[in-house]
């Protein structure tokens, strides 16, 4: 084994289309993006050991506009960071793309030293869209009330115990209190963007959301509901989750305060909201 005097910190920041994945981690039997990167880069690298680290365990179907990774290894030759990255980006598969790479002059851990989360989720409010980007959004059955899901979320932000909106509770470790910074609904080129600031989530807890208020705007709950199922702590008081495929990791910060200064990104890609 190398001392830790001999490792290399690596920073990675990854793009990536989840439709065709289990999900970010690692599983067996499974094609996910973990998997995809990290045998590569143990091939790359000459380290069958090689462990790698996401900031985000996103969900099987859900996209990544700003996935962070991190990995320390004694490098078998020199890389610039623009070689590491040009060549990863040779060897994997075209919806999976290296951002941008670095090396760290110190320790870096991008799943434990980030300090929050940006996610957008887009809808289609009844509507058909342009094909090609059908399977990047939700389209729901009717439109929706967007002012009443508007009133909703001003609910759900602040520091509050989310349990409702935990999908396996016991597979939560630490508390359900999860503090949110901002929650919001934009419209453009007539899509909705649900974007949600956090510290840390909950298992599924933003397409849960998501979901809850997708059945106010269908008239199936009013916007101060919202208080009575955070209160109730039982998932069964929620409604159902939103599906994965619109679902994108937009942002990950590492400084305390980042937050207030991020401007929602949404998709890159043009969406027309035409059948």
């Amino acid at each position: 084994m190398s001392s830790s005097g001999d490792l290399t910190y690596w920073h990675l920041t990854l793009a990536y289309d989840g439709s065709n994945y289990f999900g970010w981690q690692v599983q067996p039997h499974h094609k996910t993006v973990q998997g995809e990167l990290l045998q590569r880069l143990r091939l790359l690298l000459r380290d069958p050991e090689l462990r790698i680290y996401g900031s985000s365990r996103t969900d099987a179907g859900v996209h990544a506009l700003d996935q962070q990774v991190s990995f320390a290894v004694v490098m078998p030759q020199e890389f610039t960071p623009q070689e590491l990255a040009d060549k990863l980006n040779r060897w994997l598969p075209d919806d999976i793309v290296i951002k941008n790479a670095r090396v760290c002059p110190e320790p870096f851990n991008a799943r434990y030293d980030n300090t929050g989360k940006a996610y957008t989720y887009c809808i289609a409010p009844g509507k058909k869209i342009n094909p090609l980007c059908a399977r990047f959004v939700w389209r729901t059955p009717r439109p929706l009330d967007l002012p009443a899901m508007r009133e909703t979320a001003r609910h759900l932000i602040g520091t509050l115990d989310f349990a409702s909106f935990g999908v396996n509770p016991r597979r939560e470790l630490d508390s359900t209190v999860k503090t949110i910074h901002q929650l919001e609904i934009l419209e453009q080129d007539g899509l909705y963007y649900v974007n949600i600031l956090g510290e840390s989530f909950l298992y599924k807890m933003v397409r849960s959301i998501t979901g809850y208020l997708v059945h106010v705007g269908l008239g199936h709950a009013q916007p101060d509901d919202a208080l009575t199922v955070l209160a109730g702590r039982q998932r069964s008081l929620a409604a159902d989750s939103a599906p994965a495929q619109g679902l994108f990791l937009a942002k990950v910060f590492f400084a305390p305060e980042e937050w207030r200064e991020y401007q929602p990104i949404l998709p890159p890609f043009r969406l027309l909201a035409e059948a």
